[in-house]
């Protein structure tokens, strides 16, 4: 993919939301816009498409070419706070499970 949003961030694909917002911080500090306002813009949109799981998952799916599953993944995203959330790659496993 040619605008890669993991790596305009520089993360894994299997970042958490914490790990994303603070790699964000970091960038947005060392980039300002006022000083890099082309990089900036770059910085934000990948941000933007990977700040919450939900977009992440929409984001590997149809780059995978697989969008299938997302209904199921969406589902799995709406369970109660107190449940411990599973990973990216946990998701995306159980996604494409028959």
């Amino acid at each position: 993919m040619e605008n890669d949003p993991y790596k305009t961030l520089g993360i894994d694909d299997d970042a958490d939301d914490e790990a994303i917002r603070r790699r964000y911080l970091e960038l947005v500090k060392r980039f300002p816009p006022e000083q890099h306002p082309e990089k900036f813009a770059a910085i934000r949109a990948a941000y933007e498409s990977l700040r919450d799981l939900t977009t992440r998952v929409r984001h590997r799916l149809f780059e995978a070419g697989s969008n299938d599953s997302l209904d199921a993944i969406i589902q799995e995203l709406a369970c109660p706070k107190s449940r411990r959330r599973m990973s990216l790659q946990t998701l995306l496993t159980l996604a494409r499970r028959p």
